[in-house]
């Protein structure tokens, strides 16, 4: 048996002291108080960070309203049209979610949306491409305003009441096309 020498072992670079992944990503993160205020900012940002969905539940620091999906969007349209914030929103597979100022909603009476209740998980894609989708999920308005220059900087988020005329319009109009009611 012959014996060979070990070659010595290359030198292994010890960790330097990183920041946490949440500490990292809210360097590029403006101030967002509706996602800072549920307590998993750190948790969000690390989602965010590996390109996951993040959960977030609402009721603590934002309400969350749901409507059919083509509703959502006319809305959304229509406040635009208007110069209205319509806030974030997020395209899921049961339709439009508007998130809210929390509290905002407390007599909502328009038909064909749903309030989630209080600690309802929500899904919060990573915000950046538009129509980038991960598990059935997209921004249709991301939590952003592109023209601060900063890589991310949200939106203030809206009372239900400023939601509430562009949606009815949005309902009477898809009646009037008879796409109502519809399913999505």
């Amino acid at each position: 048996m012959t014996a060979h020498p070990l070659a010595a072992a290359p030198a292994v670079a010890l960790p330097v002291q990183r920041q946490a992944a949440g500490e990292e990503a809210s360097a590029a993160v403006g101030p967002m108080p509706w996602l800072t205020d549920t307590g998993r900012l750190d948790q969000v940002l690390t989602a965010w960070g590996r390109g996951q969905l993040a959960e977030v539940p609402a009721g603590v620091a934002f309400d969350v309203l749901l409507t059919p999906l083509t509703l959502g969007r006319d809305t959304v349209h229509r406040m635009h049209e208007a110069g209205r914030p319509a806030g974030p929103v997020i395209l899921g597979p049961l339709g439009a979610e508007f998130l809210i100022e929390r509290g905002s909603a407390v007599g909502w009476s328009a038909s064909h949306t749903v309030l989630l209740r209080a600690g309802a998980l929500v899904l919060l894609p990573p915000p950046g491409d538009e129509n980038r989708v991960i598990g059935a999920r997209s921004w249709l308005v991301p939590p952003c305003r592109p023209e601060t220059g900063a890589p991310l900087c949200c939106a203030e988020l809206p009372p239900a009441s400023v939601l509430l005329e562009p949606f009815q319009a949005a309902v009477q109009a898809a009646t009037a096309r008879r796409e109502w009611p519809c399913t999505r």
